[in-house]
């Protein structure tokens, strides 16, 4: 099942220098173009971006394009002009249209903020912690290194 991230899990992974531990859970994970561009703005710190785009030139990040006239690019524009539910960003919306085509899972950090859709869809969530407890569960990672990444 393809595992589509959105900025703040991923993000979370590249800050911490990381990224070692989601490529011991997954054969790879998927970004929209909308994360990738927004991972990639001025305002982020150049080691994120290089890491980033390292993941990506050896193909564990995968990412997918958003384009106009698809049924992907409905989803995602009814989604970012839902304004009965709290308007997502780009990277959020992307995700979870993205998701929906794939009928995969999104690594998202606020549940929450996304419930009607994962409802509505049908959608599975993990967050960084779900990760964390994953790769302590496989014996990838310590009690206190668990406690440690939870903590932060």
């Amino acid at each position: 099942m393809k595992t589509i991230y959105d900025i703040d899990c991923l993000l979370y992974f590249l800050k911490i220098k990381r990224t070692d531990l989601l490529e011991e859970l997954f054969n790879h994970i998927v970004i929209s173009n909308k994360v990738f561009n927004s991972l990639n703005n001025p305002s982020i710190p150049d080691f994120i971006k290089d890491k980033l785009n390292d993941l990506v030139d050896k193909e564990f990040v995968k990412v997918e394009e958003i384009s106009y006239n698809t049924k992907t690019f409905d989803i995602y524009y009814e989604i970012k002009n839902d304004h009965k539910n709290q308007v997502l960003g780009d990277g959020e919306a992307s995700s979870i249209a993205i998701a929906i085509k794939n009928k995969g899972v999104v690594a998202y950090n606020n549940p929450n903020a996304i419930k009607d859709y994962l409802e509505k869809y049908d959608l599975r969530c993990i967050t960084s912690e779900d990760i964390f407890n994953d790769l302590f569960k496989m014996g990838i990672i310590s009690q206190k290194e668990l406690e440690g990444f939870l903590e932060k």
